[in-house]
């Protein structure tokens, strides 16, 4: 139980700071942005090249990364998204899915598409029969100070205030002086150096290559929809929700409780809970919605 316990919260944390970024993007230009899985990726190659530097601690090779990848969101909004404003949410989501193509082609052709794996010295530690890893424990802990330091920006800070006031209402805050545009591409910023931490940090305890968006879209995504999609912590809340319906969906001893032997739900099944969870939250928001209407 406990080791489950371990692998959902580390799993979650991984999840968290992307899907963040996801939301933030919604709830001020209300679109689904699948670019932003490929800006993880990107920070996670980043993160790669920096740490080759000799003598580049791995933590300031990340920053250096996330800084890079925030300037990149922004410039893909200079070039992209700020040219399709005034399009339908569909349309933007549907150029976001070529922007992620083209970034993933990118990025195969200057890496190749041989996996890279991080030199990371990490030592393993056990605990009441569950093992876990100093990796582990820097990787909860990335995510949490960076939870809270971005709720400390979004409720303690002008500019936080305005980013929220933005998410809730645009043309209402445009009209009361707020610099709508500027705020936006602070928000991509934001957005692309949080999606650079967590690519960086899933990269390091799996694998790098350009295939990692496929492994991480999914989670991400279910995340958003089930804790809101213009929620930021909501996101949080569902990466944590996620996160534990499918460690615990593959520990259930399904056979032992219907069938009188043990029998668990293969590994390589995890991902269908996300799949799972958006379809009941996606039903359910369509039946909310045409019960309103009645």
């Amino acid at each position: 139980m406990l080791q489950v316990v371990i692998n959902s919260i580390v799993y979650a944390s991984e999840i968290a700071i992307i899907a963040v970024g996801v939301s933030l993007c919604y709830s001020i230009l209300r679109f689904a942005n699948f670019a932003h899985i490929q800006l993880a990726i990107v920070g996670g190659y980043l993160t790669y090249s920096f740490s080759q530097i000799p003598g580049m601690p791995l933590a300031v090779a990340v920053f250096l990364a996330a800084l890079s990848t925030g300037f990149i969101a922004v410039l893909i909004d200079l070039v992209v998204f700020s040219r399709i404003r005034h399009i339908s949410a569909e349309g933007k989501m549907i150029v976001s899915w070529g922007v992620a193509l083209f970034i993933r082609s990118t990025i195969a052709a200057i890496y190749g598409g041989s996996a890279r794996v991080f030199d990371v010295q990490t030592d393993v530690i056990v605990h009441e029969g569950a093992v876990f890893t100093t990796l582990d424990i820097a990787v909860v802990t990335a995510t949490l100070a960076l939870m809270i330091a971005l709720h400390g920006f979004l409720y303690r800070t002008r500019l936080g205030s305005a980013l929220r006031a933005l998410a809730s209402n645009y043309e209402l805050a445009v009209t009361r002086g707020i610099p709508g545009d500027r705020l936006i591409a602070f928000m991509w910023f934001l957005s692309g150096a949080l999606a650079a931490v967590g690519g960086s940090l899933i990269a390091m305890q799996t694998r790098l290559q350009p295939s990692l968006d496929l492994v991480i879209l999914l989670p991400v995504f279910a995340a958003v929809t089930i804790g809101g999609m213009s929620n930021v912590f909501g996101a949080v809340i569902g990466a944590i929700v996620l996160s534990f319906a499918q460690n615990f969906l593959i520990w259930i001893d399904f056979g032992s409780l219907f069938l009188g032997e043990p029998w668990h739900i293969p590994t390589q099944f995890r991902d269908y809970a996300a799949v799972l969870a958006l379809l009941i939250v996606l039903l359910f928001k369509s039946g909310k919605a045409s019960g309103a209407r009645k």
